[in-house]
């Protein structure tokens, strides 16, 4: 099976544009003979939460899952037979946002929607402010295979990683808007996320910089195997980088290095203790 990361620039609030973009790379990446397309994170809005300001307006950007961002992709999804993960800002009721990756089926079908669960607060985003953070960690079963979803700061958290390891992922998608000064960690925390868990992982990431004071984004979309061996990757230009991939190769990472068997999940309470924060 041939999988697809998208790469590319947006520009904040142009939603039709960014859209448009999107769509021409992942058509790209299905004439290419892609099955699984993955974009970055927020793609339709561009990534405004790098800001050193509040402002409002920002929300009236969102979308529902119902909503035309994700329709355009639906389409294109059951038209090709591929599956889809579309990132997009998520307006679920009334005050209560999402940073979402909806995950469309390759029958135009949504196969679900993950809400990003750690959702950041410091001097580099302000992202808090404008997003709810999510609760689940689902995999879903796609025509692809197992997909879990992580976007971006989810990355450092290997927790929610295994999680969908012990799920039965067997690909893991991380839509990504990190800083170009993450662009070496990046590349090696998916390397290390693959390896630990013996799964595919897509990550896809925005490049380019933004008009939000000046941001520049770390590029370097890649495609890892449950090995963690770096299959295909980027630098900074905007395009679409493939792989073909074997989805048996997760059965042979784990018979060649037993991670899920050696678990100790008996003596790693201490982690979900709530007393134990720093």
């Amino acid at each position: 099976m041939k999988i697809a990361s998208i790469q590319m620039s947006a520009e904040i609030g142009e939603v039709k544009k960014n859209v448009e973009k999107a769509i021409s790379l992942t058509t790209e990446a299905v004439e290419k003979g892609a099955k699984l397309v993955c974009l970055p994170e927020m793609f339709n809005t561009g990534y405004f939460c790098h800001t050193g300001h509040f402002d409002n307006a920002y929300f009236k950007w969102a979308e529902p899952i119902s909503g035309w961002t994700v329709q355009q992709f639906q389409s294109i999804a059951k038209n090709e037979k591929v599956v889809i993960i579309v990132p997009f800002y998520e307006y679920y009721s009334p005050g209560v946002y999402y940073n979402s990756a909806c995950v469309v089926d390759a029958d135009g079908n949504i196969a679900g929607c993950y809400r990003k669960t750690h959702v950041g607060w410091s001097g580099t985003g302000w992202e808090k402010y404008y997003c709810k953070e999510g609760y689940e960690l689902p995999v879903f079963n796609t025509s692809a295979g197992k997909i879990g979803v992580l976007i971006c700061y989810d990355r450092d958290f290997p927790e929610a990683a295994r999680t969908l390891g012990l799920k039965g992922a067997e690909i893991i998608c991380i839509p990504n808007g990190a800083s170009i000064s993450l662009k070496k960690i990046w590349k090696n925390i998916l390397v290390t996320r693959s390896y630990e868990n013996q799964t595919f992982i897509v990550g896809s990431c925005f490049t380019g910089r933004t008009d939000e004071e000046h941001h520049e984004f770390c590029g370097s979309s890649m495609i890892v195997d449950p090995f963690g061996n770096v299959v295909s990757e980027l630098d900074m230009e905007e395009s679409v980088v493939l792989a073909d991939i074997d989805l048996n190769q997760v059965l042979e990472a784990r018979l060649k290095r037993f991670m899920y068997r050696d678990r100790r999940p008996e003596i790693y309470s201490f982690l979900v203790r709530q007393e134990n924060e720093i």
